[in-house]
């Protein structure tokens, strides 16, 4: 056995199979082509050693981590514009191990699985290699984030480049926000201990959010963040409020502020459920600051979790058009991985509510495969609350599976209590299970955390619709209100008021809402969708059905 310290290159050919099916041949010469012309000279100029060659891809070592990347900079500038040809390479230190017959070394797998992550025409490096790069090539790459890498047991940091010609803005850069110390007022031993509390736990819950990154601006003066965060915490009178403001660094404006309040008397109570409020609503700010960075960039040259963080932004503009482009991007991020279980999970989602939208059944084996994708994507992540929602919401709307359900979402609010999808399907699975009064309580929840969600006014009529079976009409009436000012051109909207308004013997609200429903389409709705209810409402159900 020979053990050997090597930068370990791995390269591989985006998306050859569809390349192979199109035109095989004309795919063929191409990579055989680019390996004679460009690859093979870039490797032997930079001392590299290709260690095996797999038809569309390469693994290659070099002495130098320097070399390595730079190799890999060079290949991938050549390709700019070259098609058919495009690739995704990752770079990492390993420790490789040689018998009489092959080579061996378990970082192998990390250059592997960083090369996955990589963007078309980009190059992915671990922590390990940035931390050996100095001056011009090291300011080169941007903060990835960290990586959950299958098979690999602890997160791994990524660093990434593109060329100069596809990204002139550093759009691979995760946005970080700096959390500056949170302002008090009483000056006072409590009121300084709260704020400093309220601050800490709002880190660590950011913390644990991928697609951004958490700057201690108190530890690290020097830092420059996208985002600042700052706090004012104010107790006086029996009365507690917190203020929120996020910032952009850049130019200081304002990109979203909140206030707050609850009873200060038990003050670790105080803190617990400002902190759950505000971390679902910072949930959504970052969701969107993720996909707004990348606006900018062609889909083909976005890595599978800039795909996602495109994606994601696409469930918050809450319309059919967007939540189908929403599916087609994540079915491009599992053509570049196909097993990757945020992708599987958001695309599952996505596929669920469309067929809750269009009120069409998901059955046979489509409804296997999802299931399956579902189960996969909750293993490789057992501490994703977006995952075990996600397999919540198929139990209920696909298999009226409540025990199922509950199992999961209990795990989901384990996880974050005030998470608003969480509480929103906890409350659907007590409707399904003929459960209207505790529907209501945790719809209600669910709604208590929702400001400021463009998901809100399909909360509020869920909710109404709980009101209404659980013998609750003006409740219904309330919540069915509050839907039609955020969307008033929702036709179901109007519908279920007109059967709130009739059962609350409101005979003049009914008439008008009867009459607005008429007025509008009968067209599927994310807003809007089939609600799960048990089989008995069937005919309930049907009112709300498009065209």
């Amino acid at each position: 056995m020979r053990r050997q310290l090597a930068a370990l290159m791995v390269a591989d050919v985006v998306e050859s199979s569809r390349l192979m099916a199109e035109d095989e041949a004309r795919a063929i010469a191409a990579i055989r082509a680019f390996k004679a012309k460009t690859l093979m000279p870039l490797v032997t100029e930079h001392g590299g050693d290709v260690l095996k060659h797999m038809g569309d891809g390469w693994i290659v070592a070099f002495t130098s981590t320097t070399a390595a990347v730079a190799c890999a900079m060079a290949v991938q500038t050549k390709l700019v514009d070259r098609a058919p040809i495009k690739l995704r390479i990752g770079a990492h230190l390993v420790e490789l191990v040689h018998d009489d017959t092959d080579f061996h070394g378990t970082g192998v797998n990390v250059a592997a699985r960083l090369q996955a992550e990589a963007p078309p025409g980009g190059l992915m490096v671990s922590q390990d290699v940035h931390r050996q790069l100095t001056g011009s090539l090291a300011s080169a790459f941007v903060d990835a984030g960290a990586f959950e890498l299958k098979h690999i047991s602890l997160p791994v940091n990524g660093f990434q480049w593109r060329p100069p010609a596809v990204d002139g803005r550093n759009a691979g850069d995760v946005p970080s926000i700096g959390v500056d110390p949170f302002d008090h007022d009483p000056d006072d031993r409590d009121t300084r201990a709260a704020a400093r509390d309220l601050r800490d736990q709002l880190v660590r819950r950011l913390a644990r959010r991928t697609g951004v990154r958490v700057v201690d601006v108190a530890a690290d003066a020097g830092a420059a963040p996208t985002y600042r965060l700052r706090g004012r915490l104010r107790l006086a009178a029996g009365r507690g409020r917190l203020h929120l403001a996020l910032s952009v660094a850049e130019d200081g404006r304002t990109a979203w502020s909140e206030t707050y309040e609850e009873d200060p008397r038990d003050i670790f109570a105080f803190a617990d459920a400002l902190v759950e409020r505000a971390d679902a609503a910072l949930r959504l700010q970052i969701n969107a600051f993720d996909g707004d960075r990348l606006a900018h960039l062609p889909e083909d040259a976005l890595s599978v979790s800039e795909l996602r963080a495109r994606a994601a932004a696409g469930f918050y503009k809450p319309t059919l058009d967007d939540w189908m482009e929403t599916r087609r991007l994540l079915e491009r991020a599992l053509a570049l991985i196909p097993d990757d279980p945020m992708a599987l999970a958001m695309r599952a989602e996505a596929t669920i509510m469309l067929a809750a939208a269009r009120h069409e059944e998901l059955a046979g084996e489509l409804a296997e495969a999802l299931e399956q994708e579902l189960d996969h994507a909750v293993e490789r992540l057992p501490r994703s609350d977006y995952a075990l929602f996600v397999r919540a919401a198929f139990a209920v709307f696909v298999h009226g599976d409540t025990t199922s359900a509950f199992r999961d979402l209990d795990r989901t609010l384990a996880l974050t209590p005030s998470y608003a999808p969480g509480l929103e399907f906890r409350g659907l699975a007590h409707l399904r299970a003929r459960e209207p009064a505790a529907a209501a309580v945790e719809l209600e929840r669910a709604v208590d955390v929702s400001e400021g969600d463009p998901l809100l006014p399909c909360r509020l009529f869920m909710l109404a619709l709980a009101h209404h079976l659980a013998d609750a009409p003006e409740r219904g009436l309330a919540a069915i209100e509050r839907a039609i000012q955020e969307r008033p051109s929702q036709r179901n909207y109007h519908v279920l008021k007109a059967i709130c308004a009739a059962a609350a013997g409101d005979d003049a609200a009914r008439r008008a809402a009867e009459r607005r429903a008429h007025t509008l389409a009968r067209t599927p709705s994310i807003l809007a969708p089939r609600p799960p209810l048990p089989p008995e409402h069937a005919g309930l159900a049907r009112r709300f059905a498009p065209a």
